[in-house]
């Protein structure tokens, strides 16, 4: 998902401290993150957690990401700890000796002195794929920081910490809030628009190529491309009844489809038939679905760990891809 940044180039050793923020996406709150540094003779420990909801369209889970490190005063892994947990499951992070972690640049660029270059190196904890991090100081106490080549804005907090952190290109902002809780309900995902390039030169987005053409079958005897209800998951899911009433086995799949004028967040049926897999979208009213479209995950009725990394996936996505 998406995490705290921070650098090196310090006036003395991290702050020490604890908060709580409003994960905010399109100014919608879709969750909760919290960045606690405790530090103790030359090392710092660091935790960076995020809960956010899965949007309606990708099963509505509450889905948990968190960064565990031990870095030296000023930011830096050496050798210490580095710990990466999805859902609860522990995963060893990849680390770069001597950058620093992805989720603590901003917190460093921040506090950079100004007699000084303020770039440094840093790393990503799940990847280990490295990059630089260089901020330039703003109005009063903020800064404007460029991490691996996303622009943020960071304000600082009193204690030192961030206080607000924006990304205009992913439209993701965290803002300090003791009272921040994960949304009861899934946030809105359905006709999202998504930027980037027109229906004709699309190809990829967030890493997957743009659906093939749809295979050649019979689809006499697949119900109609209709359903009701006031989204495009709960349409999909009641068509996916009708179709398996008439003995048609269906998937949902969940992605980005062109909608006529833009490319926007969606989910629609997948149906077997001879042997291969037809895309059916009954928001759409198209059988077979046609494109562009990118298919980022799939799962069946039942399948829970299916739908749970479908979450997951869009969550990773959402507000950071552009179509290319």
């Amino acid at each position: 998902m998406i995490a705290l940044l921070l650098a090196a180039l310090v006036t003395g050793a991290l702050p020490q401290g604890e908060t709580r923020y409003r994960f905010e996406l399109g100014g919608e709150p879709i969750g909760t993150a919290e960045l606690k540094v405790t530090c103790r003779d030359a090392g710092c420990a660091v935790r960076w957690s995020v809960r956010t909801r899965a949007p309606d369209a990708a099963g509505g889970a509450i889905h948990a990401r968190r960064v565990e490190a031990e870095v030296d005063a000023e930011g830096r892994w050496i050798d210490g700890a580095l710990t990466v947990y999805e859902d609860g499951e522990p995963f060893p992070g990849r680390g770069a000796r001597g950058a620093v972690p992805v989720s603590l640049a901003e917190l460093v660029l921040a506090r950079a002195r100004t007699d000084a270059p303020p770039c440094i190196e840093v790393f990503d904890e799940r990847t280990g794929e490295g990059g630089k991090a260089c901020a330039r100081r703003g109005a009063m106490a903020t800064w404007e920081l460029d991490v691996r080549g996303e622009v943020e804005r960071v304000r600082l907090g009193t204690d030192g910490l961030p206080a607000e952190v924006a990304i205009p290109a992913q439209r993701v902002r965290y803002v300090a809030d003791p009272r921040a809780e994960v949304p009861a309900n899934p946030p809105r995902l359905y006709g999202v628009s998504v930027p980037g390039v027109t229906a004709g030169a699309a190809r990829r987005f967030c890493g997957t190529p743009v659906d093939p053409p749809p295979p050649g079958a019979r689809l006499a005897r697949v119900p109609a491309p209709t359903a009701s209800g006031p989204s495009c998951r709960e349409k999909t899911a009641r068509w996916l009844d009708a179709a398996a009433r008439g003995g048609f086995t269906g998937r949902t799949a969940v992605g980005v489809a062109w909608d006529g004028s833009a490319f926007a967040w969606h989910a629609w049926a997948e149906v077997q038939v001879e042997g291969r897999w037809i895309a059916v979208d009954p928001s759409f009213g198209q059988l077979p679905a046609r494109g562009p479209r990118f298919t980022l995950a799939r799962y069946a009725e039942g399948d829970e760990a299916a739908r749970a990394a479908a979450g997951r996936r869009v969550l990773d996505c959402w507000g950071r891809a552009r179509v290319e």
